[in-house]
C-alpha cells in the first residue's frame, strides 16, 4: 500500500515564534508516523518546497533517512503522480479539494483520509460541508478525535442534506466515513518529565509544602477559547473552606489574546478569599519543562466549542495525575469516571436559543465572539467539582489509585503507538474500497471541478466557428519566419499547452508538405495523446498568422 501525504508547513512561528496549538498537533501526528509507520518510503505531496523540507526535517526528528526515505510529488499534476498513490492522507479535514482531483486520476484513483481537529468556526464548517457536494464515496474518511467531534459532523452533514432535499427534492446522504480515533502522545516523554527531581524542584520554587496537594492546571489561559476559570475559581474556593487538607491551584499557560491577563487579575482578587491560586506563564524560566512533576491533581473545566478533544488531561494522566474534567466533547473521551478521575457535568441551552449566535456571527460578528457567545450560556456543575476536588485532596490513596489507573490508561490506549496502526489500518481498509467506487462524475463531463469548466465548452458561443475535422489548414510561413514568431516570448507565453518549439516547426513543416490537409488527416498521423495539444497548436498557428483555416460550406 502507497501512501502519500498532503502536507503544507505550519503557518505559525515562522515570524512571531508564536506555535499555534493546531500546528502542534499536526506535526506530532507526523512524527509519531515517521516513528511508528510500517512503510519503508515516506511520500509527500507539499504545497511548496519549503514544506517539503519541513516534512523531510519532521522525519528526520523522528530517526528517518530524508534522504533515501522522503520523496516528493509534484502537486501540479495529480494525473500523473496520483495514479500509483492508493490513500492520500491530509492531516486535516479540507479533502474537498483532493477528491476533485481524484477524478483527474484514471482508474479507481485514490481514497482520501483527512482528520478533524475541530469542527467550529465558518472556514472548517464549509470545508466540511463542501463534502456533501464533492464527489467523495465510501473510500473517503474524516477521521474524528471523540465521538462528540463525529456527532458534530454528522449533524453539520444533516444540516445540509435537509437544505438540498429542500432546494431540489433529492435525498442526498454524504458517504464520507467518520471513523473515531483519538489524538495520541508519547507517553513516555511526559513520565520522563515527572522525576523525583523535578518534582522537588518545582514545588520548592512554588513554595508548595510537601504535604500541600497541587492542583494543576495546563493550557491557554482564555475565556473566550478555552475555558471560563470562574466555575473553577468557585469551585476550589467552596473546597478550600471545607477540605481538611491544604491544596493550592496553579494554572500554568499563555493568556491569549494578552489583554485576557488583566481580567483574570481583576476576577480572581474578587473570588480567591480562602484559595491561594497562581497563574505561572510558560515563559517563566524557572519552569522549562513546565510543571507536570508539581501536579498531583489536574483540573480542566472546558467549556469552548472550540475544544474538540484535549490533550492536556490526557499529558497529564501520563504523568500519573488523575483528572477533574468537564463532561464535554472529547474530555469524556479520555477520562474515565471514578477510575482515572472525575467528570464534572456540564449543560448547555437547546437548540432554538443558539440560531441567534450564528445569526450574529454570519451578519457581524466574529469567529471570537461566537465562541463567546455560546460559551457564556454553558453551564458547568460547581458543586460537584467542589465535590472531586474535595475527594481527591482528602484521600490520599483514592489520589494515588486513579492517579496510577490514569497512566495505565494512557499509556494503553493513547500512545502514538497504539494510535499510527488504526490510522494505518484504516487507510488500508480505504485503499480496497476504492476499488469498488465509482467514479464521482459523469464520464465526459466538461470540468475539473463544479467552479473550474472547459473554457472552450463554456465559452463555445463566444467565436464564429468551432474548428472541425473536416476543416483544412494551410501553412502561410516560411520555417525562418516561424521560427522568428517564436523568439518572442510574447507569442509563446504558456508553453506547457503547446507543443514544444521544435516539435511544433516540424508539425508545420508536415502540412506544408502535405500541402492543404484536412485537420482529420494530421491528426490521424499523430498519437492520440497529443491530439488536444495539436488542436490548440492550429488554433496558435491561425492566431499568429502562421497557418490558414480553409472552410467549406
Amino acid at each position: 500500500m502507497q501512501v502519500a501525504v498532503q502536507y503544507a508547513r505550519p503557518a505559525s512561528g515562522q515570524t512571531d515564534g508564536e506555535i499555534f496549538g493546531l500546528d502542534v498537533a499536526v506535526n506530532n501526528l507526523l512524527r509519531a508516523y515517521f516513528k511508528y509507520s510500517t512503510q519503508s518510503a515516506f511520500i509527500c505531496r507539499p504545497v511548496d518546497m519549503p514544506s517539503l523540507e519541513h516534512f523531510k526535517t519532521l522525519a528526520t526528528s523522528a530517526g528517518r533517512s530524508a534522504d533515501n526515505q522522503c520523496i516528493g510529488l509534484d502537486p501540479r499534476y495529480p494525473q500523473h503522480n496520483l495514479e500509483k498513490v492508493d490513500c492520500l492522507f491530509r492531516p486535516d479535514p479540507l479533502l474537498s479539494e483532493l477528491v476533485w482531483q481524484r477524478q483527474q486520476v484514471s482508474g479507481n484513483g485514490f481514497a482520501t483520509c483527512g482528520v478533524v481537529h475541530t469542527m467550529s468556526g465558518e472556514r472548517i464548517a464549509r470545508a466540511v460541508g463542501d463534502l456533501c457536494y464533492a464527489p467523495t464515496n465510501g473510500s473517503d474518511a474524516l477521521i474524528c478525535p471523540s465521538d462528540a467531534i463525529r456527532d458534530a459532523v454528522r449533524t453539520l452533514w444533516d444540516i445540509q442534506s435537509d437544505y438540498i432535499r429542500h432546494r431540489f427534492g433529492a435525498t442526498a446522504a454524504c458517504p464520507v466515513q467518520t471513523p473515531v480515533i483519538p489524538l495520541g502522545i508519547d507517553t513516555q516523554k511526559f513520565s520522563a518529565l515527572c522525576t523525583a527531581e523535578n518534582r522537588a524542584a518545582q514545588r520548592e520554587a512554588l513554595g508548595l509544602a510537601d504535604d500541600e496537594v497541587c492542583l494543576l492546571f495546563v493550557g491557554r489561559l482564555s475565556f473566550a477559547t478555552k475555558a471560563h476559570p470562574l466555575p473553577l475559581w468557585l469551585a476550589a474556593e467552596e473546597a478550600a473552606q471545607k477540605a481538611e487538607k491544604k491544596f493550592r491551584l496553579v494554572m500554568y499557560g499563555y493568556y491569549k489574546p494578552q489583554d485576557m491577563e488583566a481580567h483574570f487579575k481583576a476576577l480572581l482578587t474578587d473570588v480567591a478569599r480562602h484559595v491561594r491560586v497562581d497563574i505561572i506563564t510558560n515563559d517563566d524560566s524557572r519552569f522549562p519543562n513546565g510543571l507536570w512533576a508539581a501536579g498531583d491533581v489536574f483540573v480542566s473545566l472546558a467549556d469552548n466549542i472550540q475544544e474538540s478533544f484535549g490533550l492536556t488531561p490526557v499529558e497529564a494522566m501520563a504523568c500519573g495525575m488523575p483528572c477533574i474534567a468537564t463532561d464535554w466533547d472529547g474530555y469524556r473521551a479520555s477520562v474515565r469516571y471514578g477510575e482515572d478521575g472525575f467528570l464534572i457535568p456540564t449543560y448547555q441551552p437547546p437548540a432554538e436559543a443558539g440560531l441567534d449566535i450564528a445569526q450574529a456571527y454570519y451578519n457581524y460578528s466574529n469567529y471570537g465572539v461566537a465562541l463567546m457567545g455560546a460559551a457564556q450560556s454553558t453551564g458547568i456543575d460547581i458543586a460537584a467539582c467542589t465535590d472531586a476536588i474535595i475527594k481527591l485532596v482528602d484521600h490520599d490513596d483514592l489520589r494515588k489509585q486513579m492517579g496510577r489507573a490514569a497512566q495505565r490508561h494512557a499509556q494503553t490506549t493513547f500512545d502514538w503507538q497504539r494510535i499510527i496502526p488504526q490510522y494505518e489500518q484504516l487507510w488500508a481498509e480505504l485503499a480496497t474500497s476504492r476499488l469498488q467506487q465509482p467514479r464521482g462524475v459523469p464520464d465526459g463531463w466538461q470540468a475539473v471541478h463544479a467552479s473550474y469548466p472547459n473554457p472552450y465548452e463554456m465559452f463555445k458561443g463566444f467565436p464564429t466557428a468551432i474548428l472541425h475535422p473536416h476543416d483544412q489548414i494551410e501553412i502561410l510561413r516560411s520555417r525562418e519566419e516561424i521560427i522568428a514568431i517564436l523568439q518572442h516570448e510574447m507569442n509563446f507565453f504558456i508553453p506547457e499547452l503547446l507543443p514544444q518549439r521544435e516539435t511544433l516547426i516540424a508539425v508545420a513543416e508536415g502540412i506544408r508538405g502535405a500541402g492543404a490537409p484536412h485537420i482529420q488527416n494530421i491528426m490521424a498521423a499523430l498519437p492520440v495523446s497529443e491530439h488536444n495539444r495539436i488542436w490548440r497548436c492550429l488554433g496558435w498557428m491561425i492566431k499568429h498568422g502562421v497557418a490558414r483555416l480553409i472552410r467549406h460550406t
